[in-house]
């Protein structure tokens, strides 16, 4: 009886069954930790967008300061009522008359006053 040299078939089946089995465990370990960086991706993408939106609202809010801001400010010389304006303007002349101010700085500071 010769005997074959060589491994058996048992043997190769063997081989074959555990390298099919590594490949295939190595796959899925491959698509786990893509699809765990696409969730990490996505995660990040969607912290990006919420900064970013907050980023929009802030900006936002300053903008309605700013220009709340500049409605008191036109509204703050409207306050100053019409009595108001003339004891300054008054007073600014009687500096002039006693030549405290020049013309020049009497009639800028009455259109100050005025907001002319």
């Amino acid at each position: 009886m010769r005997r074959r040299r060589g491994p058996s078939l048992l043997a190769t089946a063997a081989v074959v069954g555990t390298t099919t089995a590594v490949v295939s465990s190595s796959s899925q370990k491959k698509a786990a930790q893509q699809q765990q960086a696409a969730q990490q991706q996505q995660a990040a993408a969607q912290q990006d967008a919420a900064q970013q939106q907050q980023i929009a609202d802030l900006q936002a809010q300053q903008a309605q300061q700013a220009q709340l801001a500049a409605q008191q400010q036109a509204a703050a010389p409207a306050a100053n009522s019409l009595d108001d304006q003339m004891a300054q303007i008054q007073k600014l002349s009687a500096m002039k008359d006693q030549g405290m101010i020049t013309e020049e700085e009497f009639q800028a500071k009455k259109k100050q006053i005025l907001g002319i």
